[in-house]
Parts: structure tokens; C-alpha cells; sequence
């Protein structure tokens, strides 16, 4: 199985995250614009314009307030099902030990959850069956 694109983890993402169309987190306003200023990276930064709140893709999800791509939380989910300690996912991942920590601390409190969390971590794990991860390396 292909490793995941970015862009394959934020459209997957999106489609999980608003599948009826965007909405405000905060106020759940459906009148929302894209606040970005650079059309070349698949992370997107919106602005409601009901509450005047700025959000992200990732807002209220385990992935929120870091700064790694969505991709390395792929690759992490598919490299759990393998187990092994924190410092072997560190190396696999080319992060430090203390974000590997960090990775297995925020996916573990999503697993015992339910809802958005929960089927992110899941879908994020791999494609289904007939489903791409849009190629890359």
C-alpha cells in the first residue's frame, strides 16, 4: 500500500470532517471563506463569517496545534498496527522521541473517544478497500 499524500490526508479529512459542507466549529455557520494566503499547501485556514473566528482543518481534532504534517499522523497510525516502542516510531518517523510520545499520548485519548476523533484516526490509518492514498513515496 502506497504511503498517503498531504494532499490525500486533508481531503480525506474534509470529507469525513464536513460531509453536508463546511461549518464554523465555534458556531456552526455554514457561511464560511477560505482565510489562506498560499494556494500551495492542501492545509487550508477559513474564516467564519458569522463569529469572525479563524479556523483550520484541523481545529478540535487530535491532529490540532502542531506542527506536523497530516501524513506523519498517517504513517504513525498505519506504523502502530505494527506495535513497537516510542523511540522505534521516532526513528521510523524522523521525529524526536518526546513527539513520538506526544503522537501516541493524543491518539490514544482519541481511540478511547468517540465521534470525528475516532473515525479520523481510523480512516487516516489507510484507504478502504478500492480506495487510493493518492501514490507518492
Amino acid at each position: 500500500m502506497p504511503d498517503p499524500t498531504e494532499l490525500w490526508c486533508y481531503e480525506t479529512l474534509r470529507r469525513l470532517r464536513w460531509p453536508h459542507g463546511m461549518t464554523c466549529p465555534r458556531c456552526s455557520e455554514r457561511r464560511v471563506t477560505i482565510h489562506s494566503k498560499s494556494t500551495q499547501s492542501p492545509r487550508r485556514k477559513y474564516l467564519c463569517l458569522q463569529c469572525r473566528r479563524t479556523f483550520t482543518d484541523l481545529t478540535g481534532t487530535p491532529f490540532a496545534r502542531t506542527n506536523l504534517p497530516l501524513r506523519t499522523w498517517a504513517l504513525y497510525l498505519r506504523w502502530m498496527e505494527h506495535g513497537g516502542r516510542t523511540s522505534e516510531l521516532a526513528k521510523a518517523l524522523g521525529v524526536k522521541w518526546d513527539t513520538a510520545a506526544l503522537l501516541q499520548r493524543r491518539i490514544a485519548m482519541a481511540r478511547s473517544g468517540s465521534g470525528l476523533s475516532r473515525q479520523l484516526c481510523e480512516v487516516l490509518q489507510g484507504p478502504h478497500k478500492g480506495e487510493s492514498c493518492g501514490g507518492g513515496t
